[in-house]
Parts: C-alpha cells; sequence; structure tokens
C-alpha cells in the first residue's frame, strides 16, 4: 500500500485528494499547510508527496526545499505539486524547484490517479484504474447561476456521492464567507482577498460552480486596478456566492 502525504490549506481540495487516493487503495496523511507537511515528512517515510502551490507558512516550493534539505526519511520522496495557477511559468518554476509533475486544479479523479500511479516507486503497489462513473442524468440550464453537474461529475470520476459531499462542505464554507470578507474589508487587505478568492476558486471548480469562478476573475481584475478597495465588486461577488450557496444547498 503506497503511503502518499497530501497537503493542502483549502479544507475542500484536501478532503477531495485524500478521499480519491485513499479509495484507490492508498494510506493518506493529511497536512493543513506546508509547515504541517514539513513535520510530518521529517518524521514519517512517505511513497510520494502531493503538495499544494500556495499554502500559508511555507508554500509548497519551501516545503519541499525543507524536506529536502533535511535527514528525514522522507527527504528523497518523489513529490507532485497541485496548483490553481495554470500559467505555464509556474508549472516551469514548480518544476525548477524539484517538483516531478505540476497538477492543474481542479483535478478529474482519472487525472489524479494517473499521474500519482505513474510516479509512485517500484516498491509501492500500483494504484487500481479508476471506476466506471456512476453519472446522474444532468439537465441543460441557461441559468447563469446554474451550478456545472457535468463539470463536477468529472472532477469526481462520476461519482455523485463524493460530488454531493464536496457541493456540502463547499455550502458550509460559503456560509461562512461574508463574515471572512467583511474582516478582510475592515483592514482593506488586498493581498488577504487575492489569497481567500485563490482558496475559493479551487472549491468553485471542484463543485462545478462556474458563475462564483467568473465573479472571483472579475473581483481580481478589479484588485489589478489598483483603485482602492473595490467595495462594488465585493458586493457583487459575495451576492454570487449566496446564490451559489442557495443552489448548492437546495
Amino acid at each position: 500500500m503506497p503511503r502518499i502525504l497530501v497537503a493542502d490549506d483549502n479544507p475542500l481540495s484536501l478532503r477531495f485528494l485524500s478521499d480519491v487516493l485513499a479509495e484507490a487503495g492508498a494510506e493518506v496523511h493529511e497536512a493543513v499547510d506546508g509547515i504541517a507537511a514539513v513535520r510530518l515528512a521529517s518524521a514519517s517515510a512517505f511513497d510520494l508527496l502531493l503538495l499544494d502551490a500556495r499554502m500559508p507558512g511555507l508554500d509548497g516550493a519551501a516545503a519541499l526545499a525543507h524536506i529536502r534539505a533535511g535527514a528525514g526519511p522522507s527527504r528523497d520522496a518523489v513529490a507532485l505539486a497541485t496548483t490553481a495557477d495554470d500559467a505555464p511559468a509556474t508549472a516551469a518554476a514548480l518544476r525548477e524547484h524539484g517538483f516531478a509533475a505540476v497538477l492543474p486544479k481542479p483535478l478529474a479523479v482519472d487525472a489524479l490517479r494517473v499521474a500519482v500511479a505513474s510516479h509512485l516507486p517500484p516498491g509501492a503497489r500500483a494504484m487500481p484504474p479508476a471506476t466506471s462513473a456512476r453519472a446522474t442524468r444532468v439537465e441543460d440550464s441557461a441559468d447563469a447561476d446554474a451550478l456545472d453537474d457535468e463539470q463536477a461529475r468529472r472532477a469526481a470520476g462520476g461519482d455523485a456521492a463524493i460530488v454531493a459531499a464536496l457541493r456540502s462542505l463547499f455550502a458550509a464554507e460559503l456560509d461562512a464567507l461574508p463574515a471572512e470578507i467583511a474582516a478582510i474589508a475592515a483592514r482593506a487587505d488586498h493581498d488577504a482577498l487575492r489569497e481567500r478568492l485563490h482558496r475559493l476558486d479551487a472549491s468553485a471548480g471542484f463543485c462545478g460552480v462556474p458563475a462564483l469562478v467568473a465573479a472571483s476573475a472579475r473581483l481580481r481584475d478589479r484588485l489589478a486596478a489598483g483603485a482602492g478597495w473595490p467595495a462594488s465588486a465585493v458586493a457583487e461577488f459575495l451576492a454570487v456566492g449566496e446564490r451559489a450557496r442557495q443552489r448548492l444547498s437546495g
């Protein structure tokens, strides 16, 4: 049974990655940030490290550098990076930092399992192929706020139970979002808002909420314009988030 360390500060992403790999027969250990990942990798031997590129404390590249520089049992473990940033320069930089592959988020079940299986060392048991999709019928909708069931189903490998579990987690995340954004707005903290949007984008992608991904992109554009605190764009973003929460909860 391969031992895999999964590190991600997004609870939904961490749940998704861990569940998929555990169902494929891996022994999965979770870390909620880069510091926890270094601590676990320094104390235990893992066949593979799956590290998110952006985490608080230590990002994926910094965490891997600490692991490689130490004398822990996972010092030479194969490392894969996950990231919501699909820029070629980002992938190139992560490979330069020692990652064997860079996996974009949201990540489909099949793609995750194939990538991990192809990078496991010879001594680790190969992971079985993904099961056939247990898909439910998707209704077409012209509603701009409609959930993209097909996208969510693809990400979950066709498993309706995984889709339901992830969407339940995301609904709870969106329920807490207004208070989080209010605290950030009180400080007019642009960097904190960008970081919160980054984490939310991955969750929205896994759960098939395109309207929220688009609203997040518009808000990031306003932040990039550098014209003070973008109150109206924040309000629009939160309104889309509330409609998404209602859809996910319904």
